[in-house]
């Protein structure tokens, strides 16, 4: 039979979070939620209205560019969260894989000991000689009737 291995060997294990990752999180957050759409419909709307506060005329050139230059970043930033997401759920699938390579294995080895203890069993039964346990069963049953006189005798004298 297998030994399990303690609870602490099924902690999933965690990715290095250095400076950058977390870095990349806070800004991946911050660029997933509506107040990062909100900022982006108000700053757009005050640039078209001042028309790039005078320094930037229609088709905005400069706004084009800035926009740009922020998807190539987010982008970035998002495939860094992503690359680590990705790489702590493999450690997860990893980890729930030999979770239940171990559940096999134990299902296994109780087949195993259910078999054998079933094969005991049987060797035992074929053993076991009825005509010798017969008499034994007529000696249990005198001695009981013996039991039985005995008690019997007890309680009428006294």
């Amino acid at each position: 039979m297998s030994v399990s291995p303690p609870p602490s060997a099924f902690r999933a294990p965690q990715a290095p979070r250095g400076l950058q990752d977390r870095i990349a999180d806070v800004i991946t957050g911050f660029c997933g939620d509506m107040r990062f759409v909100y900022l982006h419909t108000v700053a757009f709307a005050i640039w078209i209205a001042t028309r790039g506060f005078g320094q930037d005329a229609f088709p905005f050139n400069f706004l084009t560019m800035v926009v740009s230059l922020e998807a190539i970043f987010l982008s970035t930033f998002i495939l860094i969260s992503q690359n680590r997401q990705q790489a702590v759920s493999e450690a997860n699938n990893e980890l729930v894989q030999a979770r239940l390579l171990n559940m096999l294995n134990d299902v296994i080895n109780d087949e195993k000991l259910d078999l054998l203890n079933e094969k005991m069993i049987s060797e035992l039964l074929n053993r076991l000689d009825v005509e010798h346990i017969a008499p034994i069963d007529k000696n249990i049953k005198s001695l009981q009737e013996c039991v039985a006189r005995i008690e019997t005798s007890l309680a009428a004298n006294s």
